[in-house]
């Protein structure tokens, strides 16, 4: 797969065109287990591959490829296997390229058949609870939120950040920081839900909601 880009690079782009195109932190993570930041994505952006935004200061990254990164991802996957790529990369990009082959038999490209995933749906205190208990060795027991996302893949973010909120308001759930600030990850700062100036991290339901 020759580019103009160093292979991991690329494989970066192309998770991003897995998803339509655009894709936030939390969803690369959930699916591929990578995140895109600092160097790697400030690299990307000044090269005009991908533009980012945040909804707020403590939110996940949003990354957006451009047409830039759009007309890369279409090059690499109509390009031969690259001599000097692992096997199973090789492998990989000989299927990517009998696909980009009956895409374009048929007027289409990879971004046709990959479309922008569905709305997120709406946090609700069902899927919470579920998703809780399914992690949680027994009532009340402390799951991080880092833990507990990944469970609720699909649910829109800010919609279940407010819905645990008000439940911690109500007294339905209890969230508390991490008070081993050096055990803290950075999959769990981006988890986290900031409540009275601080972050929590640990969430603890007693009942089924």
């Amino acid at each position: 797969m020759p580019s103009e880009l160093p292979q991991d690079q690329l494989d970066k782009l192309i998770a991003l065109a897995s998803f339509g195109g655009s894709a936030s932190n939390s969803e690369l993570w959930q699916r591929y287990r990578f995140r895109l930041v600092s160097k790697p994505r400030t690299a990307l952006e000044l090269g005009g591959y991908i533009s980012s935004s945040r909804k707020s200061g403590n939110a996940p990254f949003d990354l957006l490829l451009t047409e830039k990164g759009r007309e890369l991802c279409r090059e690499a996957l109509r390009t031969g296997p690259d001599s000097s790529a692992s096997l199973g990369h090789r492998i990989n990009q000989g299927m990517f390229e009998r696909l980009a082959e009956l895409l374009a038999a048929n007027g289409l490209d990879v971004f046709d058949l990959v479309k922008s995933q569905a709305e997120p749906e709406a946090a609700s205190k069902e899927g919470l609870s579920a998703a809780y208990f399914a992690l949680a060795p027994r009532p009340g027991a402390w799951v991080s939120l880092a833990d507990l996302r990944p469970e609720l893949e699909g649910v829109e973010r800010e919609s279940l950040d407010r819905l645990i909120h008000d439940l911690h308001v109500a007294g339905d759930v209890t969230l508390i920081p991490e008070e081993n600030r050096r055990s803290i990850t950075p999959e769990d700062r981006e988890a986290a839900i900031r409540i009275g100036g601080e972050d929590r991290h640990l969430i603890s339901i007693g009942r089924p909601l």
